[in-house]
């Protein structure tokens, strides 16, 4: 048996080895690298977060607090179940009973026809013609999907909700292409159980009449206050089908509605014609995968004083706010009530015989009490900046099977990677665990080291095909079956390949050394954003010290 203080080498070797910044481009390569050009996310600290879900995972985060409406198909076309239209694109289980998976075949999805970890979102509708009754009956004629957040949410801080929404592969018979849109709206918090209004032209959230009344008559959303429809094909803004006022078809708009309940109300207030398409107007006509889609980030700030405000960036990152709804003091709009003491938030999107594929990701939720920090400033003459910064740490020894973890932060003051503000979105806050073991729990042989690699894409641009290389530590085995990741806070899963000491590695890995004398695991983590609540995670495993022969 060496000498107890020769057991440290293992731990030393992360220091040695930690993964930093400096050595991003030759585990990587990832090109261009701004050194030195910091452009950090937008703080979560700078606000008090009240919620956040990014549906980017196989799971939700906030599981049981949603109420989901949406066309539900069992028939077949060619063989295939249509099934649900709202549907997470990362769950690989179409019946899981808390939000299922989508249906085989969908467009917008890889072949496998579920996204990768951290890489999915919330599907509200699909472009799917002739969903309901293959186009026989108007009435029943394309999909509809909404989602509903069941909690409500203070507004004596006023609130600030942020998500990104994808409208793509647009189709229609009639000009324009793409249809329904996409509504966000609020509700009254005192509102139990709330569903969604009509659908079609009235995206989920105002009424739907018809002349002379009718059972079929819809009433819109329960104590709805205010709606906001991000409308491709322009009825959102067209007092037809029993909605109150409006100035006519507006394609590209976005366009609001007031406060109603029932059959009255959720009158026209305003909208704005965007002279660019909400959707991506690219991929009308075409089956693009969502990877190759930009997605719109919205911004939508209400004050305690009822003053409303909507942003987008078209661009997705977070970075180029176009003002839509420039601070509309709810307060002068006829009919509109003061704002609730607390509100809930829903989405609705729906088609038609036109049609688009409508989703979700990167929902939070914030009060007011902060001002958010300014934006960071773009690149230099337009340089598209892809950073990763990936921290190592040691966060747990097993001995006996005695766990003994390390869940504090340890800032390592020779780097700036392990302080970025974009480690805040970790659920624990930031990268917890040790640079080395101390040496009151100095190593024994057959203990286990826990060792965690956390990584944040905070450059202005997504990175692709990323891969991580961890090389396991002189005078340790790899423990089979440790390695795992987590994206986004999601559960950690089983993932990464292993290669056994000696083993020749893949061509284009991430190795330094490549004659891999201890063994290697590879973690595949394909594209990373760089959107702030997709763009985090870390992989982790333990090894096991063998230091005596």
């Amino acid at each position: 048996m060496r000498n107890p203080k020769s057991v440290q080498h293992p731990v030393q070797h992360l220091t040695q080895q930690r993964l930093t910044q400096q050595r991003i481009t030759r585990l990587f390569a990832l090109v261009p690298f701004a050194c030195g050009l910091v452009l950090l996310p937008r703080s979560a600290q700078a606000q008090t977060a009240l919620f956040q879900e990014t549906f980017t995972g196989s799971t939700l985060t906030n599981p049981g607090l949603y109420r989901i409406v949406g066309s539900d198909n069992t028939t077949t076309i060619d063989g295939v179940v249509k099934g649900p239209s709202v549907c997470l694109t990362g769950n690989p289980n179409p019946a899981d009973p808390s939000l299922p998976g989508c249906a085989a075949g969908l467009e917008g999805l890889p072949p496998s026809g579920v996204d990768g970890p951290g890489t999915g979102a919330l599907r509200l509708t699909s472009n799917r013609v002739g969903f309901i009754d293959q186009g026989r009956n108007f009435n029943t004629q394309g999909e509809r999907g909404s989602i509903i957040l069941n909690q409500a949410f203070p507004t004596s801080n006023g609130l600030r909700i942020e998500f990104d929404f994808f409208i793509y592969n647009g189709r229609s018979n009639v000009l324009p292409p793409g249809a329904d849109g996409l509504s966000f709206f609020l509700i009254d918090g005192s509102v139990a159980n709330p569903t969604p209004g009509a659908f079609g032209g009235s995206l989920g959230y105002a009424q739907e009449t018809i002349a002379g009344g009718s059972s079929s008559d819809t009433p819109g959303v329960a104590g709805g206050y205010i709606g906001i429809g991000f409308d491709e094909f322009g009825n959102f803004s067209n007092g037809t089908q029993g909605r109150t006022g409006g100035i006519g078809q507006s394609p590209d708009s976005v366009a609001l509605r007031g406060a109603g309940n029932g059959l009255g109300g959720y009158t026209y207030i305003e909208g704005q014609n965007l002279g660019t398409s909400i959707d991506d107007a690219a991929t009308v006509n075409t089956n693009t995968l969502r990877s190759a889609v930009t997605p719109r980030r919205v911004r939508i700030t209400l004050t305690p004083d009822s003053i409303l405000t909507v942003e987008i960036d078209f661009t997705g990152t977070g970075t180029a706010y176009q003002t839509v709804v420039n601070q509309l003091d709810l307060k002068n709009v006829p009919g509109q009530p003061p704002v609730p003491a607390s509100l809930k938030v829903g989405f609705a999107a729906s088609t038609g015989f036109s049609t688009a594929i409508h989703e979700l990701r990167n929902l939070a939720i914030s009060d007011l009490t902060t001002p958010p920090p300014p934006p960071p400033p773009p690149p230099p003459s337009g340089q598209v900046v892809q950073r990763l910064r990936l921290v190592k740490r040691v966060t747990a020894i097993i001995r006996n099977g005695v766990r003994t973890e390390f869940n504090q932060f340890v800032n390592d003051p020779s780097t700036e990677d392990d302080t970025a503000l974009g480690w805040n979105q970790l659920s624990t806050g930031a990268p917890i665990g040790l640079l080395n073991v101390n040496a009151s729990d100095a190593l024994r042989s057959g203990d286990d080291i826990e060792y965690t690699i956390y990584y944040l894409a905070d450059g202005n641009q997504p990175i692709f095909n990323v891969n991580l290389c961890d090389q396991i530590p002189d005078g340790t085995t790899y423990v089979p079956s440790s390695s795992v990741l987590s994206q986004n806070n999601s559960a950690p899963t089983s993932a990464g390949s292993f290669l056994s000491p000696l083993q020749p590695l893949p061509s284009g890995n991430a190795c330094t050394n490549q004659s891999n004398p201890n063994g290697s695991l590879i973690y595949g983590l394909n594209t990373l954003s760089s959107n702030p609540g997709a763009n985090f995670g870390f992989t982790r495993f333990r090894s096991r010290v063998n230091l005596g022969q």
